[in-house]
């Protein structure tokens, strides 16, 4: 065998332009595909920490059936047990429990309807700093303060220090009626968000809706490289899913699996192309190899090479020759989106103000974890292999007076 591949490294090297050009084709095709596949994927994971991991979380828990009824008489009352169980899941960084329901806000003779949130900040942290986007003010540290949206205090035209009132419905069928100090005011980089929602503490909003050790939404904060599926399963196997819903971020939110799939699949299609590109630089080289050795391969096999020992020397030239490539590849990409993973593409002023004024990140940092290249390999190793189907099919049907006629 040794012998084998000593004289596949010298017959590729027999013609050193075609082998460069080869070595080169694919290295050119694995630098381009693994780079924008690469900056794909680091989009979208931007996208999801943006959208999802910045409030909705990639998995939460809720009562039965409340995602589609969205009434705080369909929520869930927690437990220590209950809470113990999903800390310990695999994949679980932090539970951050949620309570919110619509009340009507006033403010002098203005009325509005608004979202009260009741959370815990320093839950919170685990997925966003809600601390970083107050503009006015403070978070509130007493049971009596509130913080609002900035559209909604815009709305009211209220000021650090004034009460507003609340007046709703509460947990089956308690009146739910509080006034509040205004101790702050938060850009949360959504419009939408932004007109209609206002945070107190947890323990604020269970006593306004008279829901002791009641929850809305469970958001789980996964770590960094767990699978939010697979969170999911492992929640489902452990709690009783006839009294709760485990759903995540793809069935809360399906307009982004869709938006980030039909993107993906433009990109797939460019390096599909990329790989017919390296397939037929590949299979050229091979199918000229081929035809200008017939006459060596007919002298071989008349001295008494074995067919097989012929077919495995082409196959390794091929591997030998595809590797080069990929190794190359892979080791000119890398540093590349190492770097610009660290230091990420910055859009224009103009684009990149916008994106912020929406709470979208005006960066593409890249994917960096080393599945991108290792699938890449192997999507290349089975493109040499089908190659090398010409040649051995070749050399199988060899007959060696006819190829040293030739």
């Amino acid at each position: 065998m040794k012998t084998l591949f000593s004289l596949a490294w010298r017959n590729i090297w027999r013609n050193k332009k075609r082998s460069l050009i080869t070595i080169s084709s694919i290295l050119i095709a694995v630098f381009l595909a693994i780079g924008i596949r690469s900056m794909q994927l680091g989009m979208y994971k931007s996208l999801l920490d943006n959208i999802i991991d910045s409030y909705t979380g990639y998995v939460q828990i809720h009562g039965k059936n409340y995602w589609n009824e969205r009434t705080i008489d369909n929520a869930l009352e927690i437990n220590d047990e209950l809470y113990k169980t999903i800390k310990e899941t695999e994949g679980v960084k932090e539970v951050i429990p949620r309570l919110g329901s619509f009340c009507l806000a006033s403010f002098d003779d203005l009325t509005k309807g608004v979202l009260v949130n009741g959370i815990v900040p320093e839950k919170e942290s685990a997925i966003q700093n809600i601390e970083e986007r107050i503009i006015e003010g403070r978070i509130f540290s007493k049971n009596n303060e509130v913080v609002l949206a900035k559209d909604v205090a815009s709305y009211f035209q209220v000021s650090l220090g004034d009460t507003i009132v609340f007046l709703g419905q509460g947990y089956h069928g308690m009146s739910a009626a509080a006034k509040y100090i205004i101790s702050g005011i938060i850009d949360l980089k959504n419009p939408n968000l932004n007109k209609l929602n206002v945070f107190l503490s947890l323990n604020s909003a269970q006593e306004l809706f008279s829901a002791p050790n009641v929850l809305t939404n469970i958001v789980i904060a996964k770590d960094e490289h767990a699978d939010a599926d697979d969170i999911k399963a492992n929640l489902i196997s452990k709690l009783d899913t006839n009294a709760l819903d485990v759903m995540s971020w793809k069935e809360m939110m399906p307009e982004i699996e869709q938006t980030i799939a039909v993107d993906s699949a433009g990109g797939i299609i460019m390096i599909a192309i990329l790989y017919m590109i390296i397939f037929f630089g590949i299979f050229g080289t091979v199918l000229m190899m081929t035809q200008e050795r017939m006459y060596e391969f007919g002298v071989l096999v008349s001295i008494g090479m074995k067919k097989w020992k012929l077919v495995i020397t082409v196959l390794i030239e091929t591997v030998m020759l595809s590797l080069a490539g990929v190794i190359g590849g892979i080791l000119f990409v890398y540093p590349f989106i190492l770097w610009k993973h660290f230091d990420p593409f910055q859009f224009p002023k103009k684009q990149a103000a916008m994106m912020e004024k929406f709470g979208f990140s005006p960066e593409i940092p890249f994917y960096i974890l080393p599945d991108l290249p290792i699938a890449h390999s192997i999507i290349i190793f089975v493109i040499t292999i089908v190659v090398a189907l010409y040649p051995t099919y070749v050399l199988l049907r060899l007959k060696p007076l006819d190829a040293m006629r030739r």
